[in-house]
């Protein structure tokens, strides 16, 4: 066996028995076992690279049954060599005049194996450079440009700031207003500006509120999201060529 391997099983063994507690399990330990018996089936190879995977060796509890101590954890990170608590640097608030930057109380600082959402970040690391990608039914951005869309939160800052102009633009132009955005498109190229007086304002040039109103159709309900008159846009438009066709 090789002598790197010898002692790197020795070492998660020595880690195992610790922290398992063997007045609770007849004197075993059933992790060390677990372990012995995983990496007899492995050679050499399939043991480097399944130690060199993240996270590959974990400890296995039994309810309250085998649950490790506060005790047991300490002594296996002594073991280790690893510290419990870690002092944290905080560069992006403090820097002293020589460049060192504050660091905090002892804390308890834990890995975890899940990756980061990018809610959780300080800045998002994602950014949309094209609205092409769409669902037609709902009118959102679907793929790598998903995440190019207001949420309810930011509407409502908006709102309470009074930048209700701000709030038409981005819902209907920018947002999911085909005819708009077409001719918001064309003026820029063709003038260099555009203003929100220079579009069209039809309520029914909007994939969402469409989508909203056909599911109020089927519940029954009766809404002004689109109709007029209890008449669908569509109706609406079959309705205006019969009376023109009359007046011809």
């Amino acid at each position: 066996m090789n002598q790197q391997r010898l002692e790197c099983e020795r070492l998660i063994y020595k880690i195992m028995e610790t922290l398992d507690d063997p007045k609770k399990n007849n004197g075993d330990s059933p992790n060390v076992q677990f372990w012995i018996e995983q990496f007899a089936r492995m050679n050499d190879k399939e043991f480097k690279e399944f130690v060199c995977k993240p996270l590959s060796i974990f400890y296995q509890t039994s309810g309250l049954n085998r649950e490790p101590s506060m005790l047991q954890i300490n002594r296996a990170l002594d073991v280790l060599n690893v510290p419990l608590l870690e002092e944290v640097y905080l560069p992006y608030k403090y820097k002293d005049k020589n460049g060192r930057p504050m660091k905090t109380k002892k804390c308890l600082v834990l890995y975890i194996h899940m990756k980061r959402m990018k809610q959780l970040l300080t800045k998002k690391n994602g950014l949309s450079i094209s609205t092409s990608t769409r669902d037609f039914r709902t009118g959102l951005l679907t793929g790598v440009d998903k995440n190019g869309k207001e949420s309810d939160r930011e509407f409502e800052s908006l709102a309470v700031s009074g930048l209700t102009e701000t709030m038409k633009e981005l819902s209907r132009p920018r947002a999911d207003s085909m005819t708009d955005k077409s001719i918001m498109n064309q003026t820029i190229k063709s003038l260099g500006q555009v203003r929100l007086s220079d579009l069209p304002e039809d309520k029914t040039d909007s994939l969402s509120k469409n989508l909203t109103s056909v599911y109020f159709i089927g519940a029954q309900i009766s809404s002004n999201l689109v109709n007029t008159d209890y008449l669908t846009p569509y109706t609406l438009k079959q309705k205006d060529m019969k009376i023109n066709r009359t007046w011809i």
